[in-house]
């Protein structure tokens, strides 16, 4: 008899991981990034993709990595050559952002599992339909404040419509701080949402926020990842949740006037 019989699947992180390993250094690999490569200098003089993980996981090189992601990310598009392998290549690199997200939102997913599996089923959608036209920058920190946004709203719809005493598997009394943390989370994508609607804020406004004060991303990490000053990225998220208080100020005033 087999001594693996009994034993647990590999996780789908060990799973990427060793799939990764088979594609970064196949001739076909190989063969592709040189293909890539005539029509993106960026991802040109790279032997395998080893060597270009590297250089996107380099925080020295911001630019570089950038510029190199969004050139996957082109190839990667539906609406361009839908490239699976560059999707794929595209999905390893996010790699370490995504299993950070699939942490923060595991009290709000159930557990530590379901998260990876919808963090990672939801940022494959997102590559193949990113708006690489409108937003060529800042590839990873878009994709992955785009995939917590989704996978945040589709919670808060699920939330409304389940029925209540149809889960008989969930505990009568649930883990309060998840829960509290899951109401939080939804809340403030609420907030942001009537914001960005209200013009209070922008786009980008509202991802820094989540970002920082969610997801709880350092400010000197942002700045690396998106290619800002810490300074600048501290002027913005304090002036946005500035006009943020003076709106709901407002909103209340007006409230209580009806």
């Amino acid at each position: 008899m087999s001594s693996d019989r009994g034993q647990a699947p590999p996780s789908l992180l060990t799973r990427l991981h060793e799939e990764w390993d088979h594609l970064a250094t196949a001739p076909s690999t190989v063969r592709a990034l040189r293909h890539w490569a005539r029509t993106e200098p960026a991802l040109a003089g790279w032997p395998d993709l080893h060597a270009l993980r590297n250089a996107v996981h380099d925080r020295s090189r911001p630019e570089r990595a950038d510029q190199i992601l969004a050139a996957l990310v082109r190839h990667a598009a539906a609406d361009t050559h839908h490239d699976r392998l560059a999707a794929r290549v595209v999905l390893q690199l996010l790699v370490p952002g995504a299993v950070h997200l699939a942490r923060s939102l595991a009290p709000l997913l159930g557990d530590a599992t379901t998260a990876q599996a919808t963090v990672f089923s939801e940022l494959a959608i997102g590559i193949a339909t990113y708006p690489w036209r409108r937003r060529p920058r800042r590839v990873a920190a878009n994709l992955l404040l785009d995939c917590r946004q989704r996978i945040c709203r589709r919670q808060r719809r699920h939330r409304h419509e389940s029925a209540v005493g149809l889960h008989p598997d969930v505990p009568e009394q649930p883990d309060r701080g998840a829960v509290e943390r899951a109401e939080a989370c939804l809340a403030v994508d609420e907030l942001l949402t009537w914001a960005r609607r209200a013009k209070v804020i922008d786009e980008f406004e509202s991802r820094l926020l989540l970002a920082s004060r969610v997801q709880d991303i350092p400010i000197p990490r942002l700045a690396e990842a998106l290619g800002r000053s810490r300074s600048g990225l501290f002027a913005t998220r304090s002036a946005a949740e500035q006009r943020l208080r003076h709106a709901l100020a407002a909103a209340t005033d007006t409230d209580r006037g009806h």
